[in-house]
């Protein structure tokens, strides 16, 4: 088993730029990153990258994801999702709840869905720029801050369900529910909404930013992965159901 190789770059951010373009300066480093990857050089590139980005970023090629705490991950897969799902499965054990960006090379609309469906708040090709993917992880940053905002509540309950707006989390009869970010931001939005059909593109637009697009089913998979964990999947009549040809509707009675 390769050596565990985690280091955080000391340099800084304003210092670093990508081989062959001028060095720029960055914006201070606010969020905290760890880019995990199934190779050498690539984590170690992409954080660097990330750090030009202002971000702080931390590395990994270690068999097993580090034990760190970060505001977000990055999983970088350069031989294919297929080989990473251990990978993916072992970094959501690790970090629950942290935004989690999957980087793959060759990106397939099945790796895309298989990704989301195993926990991923968003996907990319591995071909994109550091700039891009330092936007998208700012954008997930930013659609939890928004959620957490605004006139709402800061808990919700349903019988023996709580949502819990500050700490992003969910208990079902005082145990606790393992949602990932982009699981309690669908959740919490349906629960807002309870009694009523939100729109699939509705759901699509607020919680990720995105006009609605046919291939696009990361909605569907976290509503999927949702009902697994809250016990709703073998459910006869579902609390959080299906409105065939238009979205979700959250039922408020039944917990």
């Amino acid at each position: 088993m390769r050596a565990m190789m985690t280091r955080q770059l000391e340099t800084p951010a304003a210092t670093l730029a990508m081989p062959g373009q001028p060095l720029t300066q960055a914006l201070p480093a606010t969020r905290a990153v760890m880019v995990w990857g199934d190779d050498r050089e690539a984590p170690r590139h992409w954080a660097s990258a990330l750090a030009a980005e202002g971000l702080l970023v931390q590395s990994s090629e270690a068999s097993t994801p580090p034990s760190v705490s970060a505001d977000a991950w990055v999983l970088h897969a350069t031989t294919g999702l297929a080989a990473n799902l251990a990978r993916l499965r072992a970094l959501r054990q690790v970090a629950p709840t942290p935004p989690l960006l999957v980087a793959l090379r060759g990106l397939r609309d099945l790796d895309q869905v298989l990704a989301l469906e195993m926990g991923a708040d968003d996907v990319v090709d591995a071909s994109v720029s550091p700039p891009v993917v330092a936007a998208r992880l700012r954008a997930l940053w930013r659609r939890a801050g928004s959620a957490a905002e605004g006139a709402e509540p800061p808990e919700l309950r349903f019988g023996a369900l709580r949502l819990s707006r500050h700490e992003r989390e969910a208990w079902l009869a005082d145990e606790k529910v393992p949602l990932t970010e982009g699981e309690f931001a669908v959740l919490w939005l349906l629960a807002m909404h309870a009694g009523t059909t939100l729109p699939r593109r509705e759901i699509l637009r607020r919680v990720r930013g995105l006009d609605d697009h046919p291939m696009d089913r990361s909605i569907d998979s976290r509503v999927y992965r949702i009902r697994a964990k809250l016990g709703d999947s073998d459910r006869e009549s579902p609390r959080i159901r299906t409105v065939r040809n238009l979205g979700y509707a959250f039922l408020p009675s039944g917990w």
